[in-house]
């Protein structure tokens, strides 16, 4: 399974990094933008994603996701991992497509429960 770490901040795409590396294959992304055209280009099984990036943001980077006819995983799970603890900011990620919302500092087994639920519900559907 190959997931992609969207974060700017690199101590939090270590700690994800070095938490899920043994569960996964992991790649990083530095921002929306950089995620969107490696979403285009590869094939990867979920996105964790942070909300508020340079660039672009989580949120418009999975409404991008979404709504990309080139892209191979536009129906991919996105999990937000997020300090952005706004009911508003939280509504808008998953109105543009997210699958779940988690606020850092993340338990790490909850969010290999998340991404465990996430993967069962898309291997359902496909």
């Amino acid at each position: 399974m190959k997931l992609l770490i969207v974060d700017d901040n690199p101590i939090n795409q270590k700690f994800l990094y070095y938490s899920l590396k043994k569960y996964y294959e992991i790649e990083t992304a530095d921002n929306g933008l950089e995620a969107v055209e490696m979403l285009e280009q590869k094939s990867y099984d979920l996105v964790l994603m942070d909300l508020s990036m340079p660039v672009m943001d989580g949120a418009e980077a999975t409404l991008q996701i979404r709504k990309s006819l080139k892209n191979m995983n536009k129906n991919i799970p996105i999990i937000f991992v997020t300090t952005n603890d706004f009911e508003h900011e939280r509504v808008r990620c998953m109105k543009n497509g997210g699958s779940d919302y988690l606020i850092k500092q993340v338990d790490i087994d909850e969010l290999l429960n998340s991404i465990d639920i996430q993967l069962n519900q898309r291997n359902e559907v496909f």
